[in-house]
């Protein structure tokens, strides 16, 4: 690309007057860098930088200013690396002809599980892994993201996938984990979906269906999202409704005043707990205990609780090393 387009893409500052005039390729990582690359640097570091001049970048662009680090390399100074991310995820984007796809975190994550095959990939909310991606893109390639924000920045005309229908389902509730709904004809009983997440799946099955996007629930699990892992009261790992206790793990914030309402709804006589990192400071209305935690090890305790269900703030990977492992003891001839 021309260093010149380049500056008015992400309305940079040349500060040098090299004598190359274009660039081979973007790179994030100073390590990365390849002879004739563009670096960004993302942490304002001289000291990248400088490797990166010395593997042969032809270009740097950087918060820092000027300092008579290479007078042949196109120094582009700008006010923030985010936005000039922003404006580079929204051209390449443009110019690659890229779908974005707006979903809830919930939809994310079930389109992940049930396409076949996998079409859409996945965007996570992480400004620089989404540039990593999105410079590697082939065109016409399709990605769901779930920050409206960011989807409203990077592609404006993002295609948006509805969370309610215009007629209210028929949804059958097993409990708190599975519930049977009708789609296409067909229905689809016992599923191992929460009721609370029913109509975004039906909405996103619409979605699929409308866009040609191929898609199977024979296997639909448990998504990431309100996941449930039964235990024993020492912690121990138990099949799915297999003893009358789970932790349940939702690793967003901004889902847990919905799941607390859900379980208040559908557990009145349930003892219920909420187990929160100590670095999250909302308020959530939940009259239970409210466990407290640093490191996932202190939930431990909650094998001296007395609860049926706790809903965890965190991933359920995170929480691996909370259950006892179990070993069978193979019989011997000795």
């Amino acid at each position: 690309m021309k260093i010149d387009n380049f500056v008015r893409i992400i309305d940079g500052k040349l500060r040098t007057t090299p004598p190359i005039d274009a660039f081979a390729s973007i790179a994030l990582e100073s390590a990365r860098v390849s002879h004739g690359d563009l670096f960004i640097d993302t942490t304002a570091s001289r000291e990248l930088i400088h490797q990166a001049l010395e593997k042969g970048a032809y270009a740097i662009v950087t918060t820092l200013s000027f300092a008579n680090e290479d007078e042949e390399c196109a120094w582009i100074e700008v006010s923030s690396i985010d936005q000039i991310l922003i404006k580079l995820l929204r051209y390449t984007i443009t110019q690659k002809s890229l779908d974005i796809i707006l979903l809830s975190p919930v939809q994310e994550a079930f389109l992940e599980m049930i396409q076949t095959p996998r079409t859409i990939k996945r965007l996570r909310n992480d400004l620089f892994a989404i540039v990593k991606t999105i410079l590697g893109a082939k065109e016409d390639e399709r990605f769901g993201l779930s920050n409206p924000a960011l989807a409203q920045q990077i592609a404006p005309a993002s295609k948006k996938v509805e969370i309610t229908l215009h007629v209210k389902p028929t949804v059958m509730a097993k409990g708190l984990f599975l519930s049977s709904f009708w789609h296409n004809e067909r229905y689809y009983a016992d599923q191992k979906i929460p009721s609370l997440f029913v109509e975004e799946l039906l909405c996103l099955l619409d979605f699929c269906d409308t866009h040609a996007i191929a898609y199977s629930l024979e296997h639909l699990g448990f998504c990431e999202h309100f996941y449930p892992q039964f235990i024993t009261h020492a912690l121990c790992k138990k099949e799915f409704g297999s003893s009358d206790k789970a932790l349940i793990f939702e690793p967003l914030p901004a889902l847990i005043p919905s799941l607390i309402a859900y379980l208040k709804t559908h557990t009145m006589t349930s003892p219920l707990m909420l187990c929160l990192p100590k670095n999250i400071q909302t308020h959530f209305d939940f009259e239970g205990e409210i466990l407290r935690f640093e490191q996932i090890e202190e939930l431990r305790i909650l094998s001296e609780k007395s609860f049926q269900y706790a809903l965890i703030l965190s991933d359920k990977e995170a929480c691996e090393p909370l259950f006892i492992k179990t070993f069978t003891t193979q019989p011997s001839l000795f």
